[in-house]
């Protein structure tokens, strides 16, 4: 026979017992508390402390109990945290409120245990229950689950004829609403000077504006003044136009709205607005609104940011949504969008703390989450120092940086992900280009990894694998000291690629094929919507041919060039091989590389990247050539 015998502490919850005659001490409180009684009485010090459990923890404890316990067993249910009656008064305050209640302690000839306390390791150990809810939350449900009208909380019902005054608070209702509606409606038979008002809104953000459509007055969704077509002009060139708005609601502060003089504006909101920055005069931009911008709140939907070098279009930010607003302590700005086609969010705080001022720099975009922190360099006053983490899935990236015109300074960096790890360092400068030149050397890859994550890709995302946006250019310096892999015969490389305008220049190549010799490659990729091709030249050396023969599994030993040059284009969307030379001492024939261009294709490259980068492939390959070139 299975017997369970479970042992709760003091119980409490919704639906308790909150009769004053009758119920116990915590739900005395929680009804005192409900009815806003001006004081509560505790017996004793108030320091007495209980074990209690959530009704709903004790159900849950009797259902595993069923399932799960044989034999004969006797188990605390308990919460395994002891609280006292001046804690639950302190949290009774904060969920009720009411912080004014006065607790008046009274003497008890009773004895009143200072502590009960019971051992819940048991429960956990057996049937793997725990206590879910703390105190807190459990006060907070069993206070807001409360019927009011079971236990008749308010007292006002004993003596009020609540039938006789019914449409009083209809009547109340109606007066305020009315009186309400009026006062909305007062500022709608002001006359709106249009000089005036591109003071009062272009003074408090220190620019030039000027209003050249229709201004009108809503009181829905919140009073306000309503905009259109509001040019601002370039804080650098006069010339120029920084903004056009169609759309501009002034947002009114509630007070004053029947005095015109006296009324204040909140925020400023703007809609279908077209932004125009010219990175040439960034600098000057950055002064002004460090030195000069003082605003409200703003808000933008629906805008477009369009970045720009003179006359050049550089990107625009599409569907922009801006939120700028200030304090004594922080500026916060979020910009959320559409950028080269992907979402993009940033959201930039400025700490002025006078003593330690700092920025924090958030950015979501492809895929990727990345914090920055920027403080003063103490060495030099035009550079700013920080720190730098960068996440995309299992990669990581972390770096410390120096920020001076315009660029930034990697030192310090680490980076890893599934399949490698290392440190970098470099330079990266942002404007008036995105350009970068690093250097990254990787202490270990795990081909293994490489090759599972390869194979895992869908076909989109293999054809456009080697395809990098125009936008990105650059230098890259790749090495890594170390490949585990039983699919390659690399064991370390050398590398110096540049990316320029979305082709992939591979100055060099240089791969150590460890005992057997070595390998350099150079080439170019090129890419366009509808290709990816690598056109290439390759140097083969074989160092030792007897470890070549046997790694190989070559048994008919006949001599072989030790060194091979070879030329041609790779289809990286169909991943196809097309030779234009193969030498050695001498040219080889147009026959023999038209033979050696189809057996590539047909064994090494035949389920694409799977058979790539299988070895068994190659040797298949290498044997059958060798033995048909001897």
């Amino acid at each position: 026979m299975n017997i369970v015998v479970l042992r709760p502490s003091a119980i409490y919850g919704v639906y308790d017992n909150f009769d004053l005659k009758t119920c116990h001490i915590l739900p005395a409180f929680i009804k005192q508390f409900a009815e806003k009684n001006k004081f509560i009485e505790i017996y004793g010090n108030g320091e007495q402390k209980r074990d209690w459990v959530f009704i709903d923890d004790l159900i849950e404890a009797c259902l595993f109990s069923l399932k799960k316990l044989y034999g004969y067993n006797v188990i605390n249910i308990v919460s395994g945290k002891l609280t006292s009656s001046n804690e639950i008064i302190k949290i009774l305050k904060l969920i009720s409120k009411n912080k004014t209640i006065k607790i008046i302690y009274k003497k008890t000839n009773n004895i009143i245990p200072k502590k009960r306390s019971f051992d819940a390791t048991k429960a956990f150990k057996t049937f793997g229950f725990k206590s879910k809810t703390s105190i807190y939350d459990g006060l907070k449900k069993t206070y807001n689950n409360i019927d009011f009208k079971k236990y008749n909380f308010s007292k006002i019902y004993r003596y009020l004829n609540i039938k006789k005054y019914k449409y009083v608070p209809v009547y109340v209702a109606g007066t305020v609403v009315f009186a309400a509606f009026i006062y909305l409606n007062i500022p709608m038979f002001f006359n709106y000077d249009k000089s005036k008002l591109e003071n009062t809104i272009c003074k408090n953000l220190n620019i030039k504006c000027s209003i050249q459509g229709k201004i009108n007055y809503s009181f829905y969704p919140s009073p306000r003044i309503k905009i259109k077509d509001l040019i601002i002009q370039d804080f650098v060139d006069k010339k120029k136009t920084f903004g056009k708005i169609e759309n501009v609601a002034i947002k009114l502060s509630l007070y004053n709205l029947s005095n015109k003089n006296k009324s204040n504006f909140t925020k400023i909101e703007l809609r279908d607005a077209k932004i125009n920055f010219d990175l040439h005069e960034l600098k000057e931009y950055k002064n002004f609104f460090k030195k000069k911008f003082n605003s409200k709140p703003i808000n933008l939907k629906k805008g477009e940011i369009k970045f720009f070098d003179g006359e050049k279009d550089i990107a625009t930010i599409r569907d922009a949504n801006f939120k700028y607003k200030t304090n004594k302590n922080t500026d916060d700005v979020i910009l959320k969008g559409n950028f080269l086609n992907d979402d993009i969010y940033i959201n930039l705080k400025n700490k002025k703390n006078d003593n330690e001022p700092s920025l924090i720099f958030i950015l979501k975009f492809l895929g990727t989450s990345t914090k920055v922190n920027i403080f003063n360099s103490d060495l030099d006053k035009n550079t700013m120092s920080g720190n730098v983490s960068f996440k995309k899935g299992k990669n990581r990236l972390t770096s410390n940086f120096d920020y001076k015109n315009d660029q930034i300074i990697f030192k310090q960096a680490y980076l890893r992900n599934a399949f490698l790890d290392g440190n970098f360092n470099g330079e990266v400068k942002l404007l008036p280009y995105f350009k970068f030149n690093l250097n990254v050397d990787l202490n270990t890859i795990n081909f293994n990894s490489l090759y599972s994550f390869l194979i895992a890709l869908d076909e989109k995302n293999k054809k456009n694998l080697f395809k990098v946006n125009e936008k990105i250019n650059g230098q890259l310096n790749l090495s890594a000291n170390k490949i585990f892999s039983h699919r390659m015969l690399v064991d370390s490389f050398e590398s110096r690629i540049k990316f320029i305008n979305g082709n992939i220049l591979i100055e060099q190549l240089l791969l150590n094929l460890g005992k057997l010799g070595a390998a350099d490659i150079t080439g170019i990729i090129k890419n366009n919507k509808k290709f990816s091709n690598f056109k290439f030249e390759n140097n083969i050396f074989v160092d030792n041919l007897k470890r070549f023969y046997n790694r190989f599994g070559i048994f008919n030993k006949q001599n072989i060039s030790s060194n091979l040059f070879i030329s041609g284009n790779f289809d990286l969307v169909n991943l196809r091989l097309r030779l234009d030379e193969i030498s050695d001492d001498k040219k080889f024939n147009d026959e023999d590389v038209a033979y050696f261009e189809r057996e590539f294709n047909d064994l090494v490259l035949e389920d694409g990247y799977t058979s790539l980068f299988n070895f068994i492939k190659l040797k298949e390959f290498v044997r059958l050539i060798i033995t048909e070139a001897n």
